[in-house]
């Protein structure tokens, strides 16, 4: 082998228990991270009254971890919020965090933990106006989704409600002590919320390893993530009881957050961010939407990797010839899309080519646009993003 493997730094560090029913393991993990109080954060909806929250509660106490509890995170929680939920960890003296939920949850605690461990706005670190100084209290997480990953991640995104911007954070203090990967707390996910979420995952791990920060160990993780999603979602969408669907998207998400968290994502995050900030389009219906069009228009700079993701999704053989095995990729998202029935195009989810220049112009400024493995000009995003709200693919395919 002639070719050098280009130098990188993996780091993650979070402690994983997987596992049928591993919630009622949560009090004793907790209290043996030497915490003996938690702010526990979770969301306003069904999250609160299901039977994994009611397990996770009875544990903590069981366990004598006094539990403050912070139930108010809505969607894309904004920075106010997090400032509420890092007050009381301040004003209360609490000594970390648990989050029980979907990414938004998860992704509050994350900055509220490291807000308050500062007494710093959040987003005086989102605006790069300041540097922690401390890293966030200790934080443990049990997802209900299997989508954002941010359970063994080290991101955290915070809406800036008076700007309309969703914007992303990474920090090493951002990874979870331990993360509490519990299929069961799964099973309740509606039907809808499971094919987003699931498209999520998959986008992260797609864009992941087409990222020019990939590396060999995180090349690893994507591809067989690919593979489990690929067989797992269609499965966990048609029957949400099927425990083994559920057990393998678990996995697939949360593995993808390690990967990422090494090697950035790419401009379908940076599209999928402003149309969230200001459309409200959930985040992982945004990320299926644009999901094909940006693959459309890394073909020409990319396909050798895509062919790769092709083959482990099944959709060619492993010795195609890359154009074809790139374009058989963008064949497949787009029709998994059709079978978990995500809308085809921006247009379907109710944004309109009057949207596209507040959106561009937030999508120029993503952080991780240097990582694409297209160095996209201002302009062929600007058409780019124009095909995404028409549901041109062709138009895509700069």
């Amino acid at each position: 082998m002639k070719d050098l493997i280009q130098a990188f730094n993996h780091h993650s560090p979070t402690r994983l228990v997987f596992g049928a029913g591993s919630t009622g393991q949560a009090g004793a993990l907790v209290a043996g991270l030497g915490l003996s109080s938690v702010l526990l954060v979770t969301g306003t909806g069904a999250t609160k009254r299901s039977a994994g929250y009611a397990k996770l509660s009875a544990g903590l106490s069981a366990a004598g971890v006094s539990v403050r509890v912070f139930d108010r995170v809505t969607p894309d929680p904004t920075a106010e919020l997090v400032s509420e939920a890092a007050a009381i960890i301040r004003d209360e003296k609490l000594e970390g965090v648990v989050a029980y939920g979907g990414g938004s949850p998860i992704d509050c605690a994350k900055s509220a933990a490291l807000s308050a461990a500062n007494g710093v706005s959040i987003l005086e670190y989102l605006y790069g106006r300041a540097q922690p100084v401390h890293p966030a209290l200790p934080i443990v997480a049990v997802p209900t989704t299997a989508g954002t990953g941010s359970e063994l991640s080290n991101a955290a995104v915070t809406t800036d409600a008076a700007a309309n911007r969703k914007m992303g954070y990474s920090a090493d203090s951002f990874f979870p002590r331990i993360a509490i990967l519990d299929p069961e707390n799964h099973v309740s996910m509606p039907r809808g919320v499971t094919a987003a979420t699931g498209m999520d995952a998959l986008t992260h791990v797609v864009e992941s390893y087409l990222s020019l920060g990939a590396n060999p160990i995180a090349d690893a993780i994507n591809l067989m993530c690919v593979s489990m999603i690929g067989g797992a979602l269609p499965a966990a969408v048609s029957d949400g009881t099927d425990l083994g669907a559920r057990s393998a998207m678990a996995l697939a998400s949360a593995s993808a957050g390690i990967a990422f968290s090494q090697t950035g994502l790419g401009m379908v995050h940076g599209f999928a961010h402003p149309v969230g900030a200001r459309h409200g389009v959930a985040h992982g219906d945004a990320n299926a939407i644009i999901l094909p069009y940006v693959l459309a228009a890394l073909v020409r700079d990319a396909a050798p990797r895509m062919r790769d993701l092709a083959a482990a999704l099944g959709a060619c053989a492993p010795d195609t010839e890359a154009t074809a095995g790139a374009l058989a990729l963008v064949d497949a998202v787009v029709g998994l899309k059709e079978t978990l029935g995500i809308a085809p195009s921006l247009t379907a989810a109710g944004i309109t080519a009057r949207d596209a220049p507040a959106i561009l112009a937030d999508a120029l400024i993503y952080r991780a646009r240097p990582r694409s493995p297209r160095a996209f000009s201002d302009a062929e995003l600007g058409t780019l993003l124009d095909a995404i709200i028409a549901g041109d693919l062709k138009a895509a395919a700069l």
